[in-house]
């Protein structure tokens, strides 16, 4: 057997065009049929404007494009005795962050990050995180650690039922 006696699969080229180098030089391609420039061109539009679409949504609340909102109305939180001393619980459906810096005492911050309106995604290391940017937070001052956020987490009134325990945060009057 020789090498003309060995069948060669060739590509089928009946379907392809050949494509004009790129303007700063390069080779001919080929392309499907119909693929034209504006068609290649739109595609990858979309494909921009979809990823921008998705780092607008991975910015905003979660399930959507849109800023959270932060307290506008009194949200009950649960025990007091729920913040250790010295620490600092997040109430994250709640949008609420609760420092206890010790015995007897407690400040409540909005936990809505003021650069793009994030909801702040724990506490690591003693300090307060949003996720969406890096802005980082001292607790127990709402104080900006970390930009990009330039403005404090907004202080909310804290209050604590003298009969069963429970805080219940409320915007500053």
């Amino acid at each position: 057997m020789t090498s003309d006696d060995i069948p060669v699969s060739r590509p089928d080229v009946s379907r392809r065009t050949a494509v004009p180098p790129a303007a700063g030089g390069g080779t001919a391609s080929t392309a499907p049929r119909g693929a034209s420039r504006r068609t290649v061109l739109c595609g990858a539009a979309l494909v921009s404007a979809g990823a921008v679409g998705l780092t607008a949504t991975a910015c905003g609340q979660e399930g959507g494009s849109q800023p959270a909102e932060g307290v506008a109305e009194p949200v009950q939180l649960g025990p007091a005795e729920d913040v250790p001393v010295g620490g600092t619980q997040l109430y994250r459906d709640e949008k609420v962050l609760v420092c206890r810096p010790e015995a007897g005492e407690y400040r409540a911050f909005s936990a809505v990050c003021p650069h793009a309106g994030c909801v702040l995604s724990g506490i690591r290391d003693e300090v307060a995180v949003c996720s969406c940017h890096g802005s980082t937070f001292e607790p127990a001052t709402g104080e900006v650690l970390r930009g990009p956020a330039e403005e404090p987490l907004t202080p909310l009134e804290l209050e604590i039922d003298a009969g069963d325990g429970l805080m219940v945060a409320r915007p500053q009057s």
